[in-house]
């Protein structure tokens, strides 16, 4: 009796593990297969913190969209997180702080300010986690001072981006009255594009040069003061889409619509109906979604262990009445 119940035990632990060779043996495809790969796959999820100035604009919202997108195809993470006001720089170093305690992988950064994120980014260096730069570049010296480096800045040059715009409305108006309508200070790409356009133009007379803080409204209302005070006005430069915008509304609301050529930087979606409209003369677009690709690349080269340029280039090009059509089709416009 004993044996015969020896041999029933011995019997039954010989299908069990039979069976449980089998389940542990299924394809790839198969229930504990892919719970397995699920879980590990789990844990080596490379996660990016991606970092910009404000996403209230269609500029952050389209580098979003592209940056999850792209995200998505290579199967990782990406947090896209921003502050509310461009100029909250505060904030910004907060997202870096947070994303160093909690040890993402890298770091892609959009600094609001082209000095003081230094420190922060000191900080995510000493923890060994890549910084990548986008869309604005940082002060080199302020870098050196804090003993920072970032692996690469991607996006475009954009003092000659914006310098595509400038040589259009050099060659094509023939008495330019200039306003300028400024950035952020201390904000790089900001200072690179009011300098691009402007070196283009020597022949202009420059009436006013003021900052809107790359704000909508403000721009609005700087363009309404100086309509009042210099009505002879008949070129603007908006270094974003937000003030090009509030530029045209102040101008067709002071009755001065046909009398003055505005252009401005990023080929917003409003930016496209007003060239179509006659409002707007011309815009620089930058391509968000491919900067996002790239800085996302980027940070994986950085962590497969390659080196790379300084500049990670991307590129730009002017749209105006002639090709906004072919910009929106998606074709190449150069």
């Amino acid at each position: 009796m004993q044996k015969v119940k020896k041999w029933a035990i011995m019997l039954l632990a010989a299908a069990l593990s039979f069976a449980l060779f089998a389940c542990s043996s299924k394809e790839p495809g198969g229930d504990t297969a892919s719970d397995t790969n699920a879980d590990e796959n789990k844990t080596d999820t490379i996660k990016i913190a991606y970092i910009v100035m404000a996403k209230t604009d269609a500029f952050g919202t389209s580098m979003e969209d592209g940056a999850l997108e792209y995200a998505d195809k290579m199967g990782i993470q990406v947090d896209f997180q921003a502050p509310e006001k461009e100029t909250d720089v505060e904030k910004q170093v907060q997202f870096m702080e947070n994303a160093i305690t909690k040890g993402y992988d890298a770091i892609i950064l959009s600094p609001a300010d082209s000095t003081a994120l230094a420190p922060v980014v000191k900080k995510a260096n000493d923890a060994d986690i890549p910084v990548v730069l986008v869309n604005n570049t940082m002060d080199q010296e302020a870098l050196d001072a804090a003993d920072a480096y970032v692996e690469t800045y991607v996006g475009i040059e954009q003092y000659a981006a914006a310098a595509l715009a400038g040589v259009y409305a050099s060659e094509t108006i023939p008495d330019g009255k200039t306003c300028y309508s400024e950035g952020i200070s201390g904000v790089q790409a900001l200072d690179d594009r009011l300098n691009g356009f402007r070196d283009q133009c020597g022949n202009f007379t420059v009436v006013a040069s003021q900052t809107a803080r790359c704000d909508r409204n403000e721009g609005f209302n700087v363009m309404q003061n100086v309509l009042s005070a210099h009505p002879e006005m008949n070129v603007v430069w908006a270094v974003n889409a937000e003030m090009g915008q509030g530029a045209i509304q102040a101008i067709e609301q002071s009755g001065f619509s046909g009398r003055v050529q505005v252009f401005d930087f990023d080929a917003a979606p409003d930016d496209l109906q007003a060239i179509k409209d006659g409002t707007l003369a011309g815009t620089v677009a930058q391509y968000p979604n491919l900067q996002a690709e790239a800085a996302i690349q980027a940070c994986l080269d950085v962590l497969d262990g390659k080196e790379l340029l300084a500049h990670t280039k991307t590129k730009a090009s002017l749209v105006t009445a002639e090709n906004v059509e072919a910009f929106e089709a998606g074709e190449d416009i150069g």
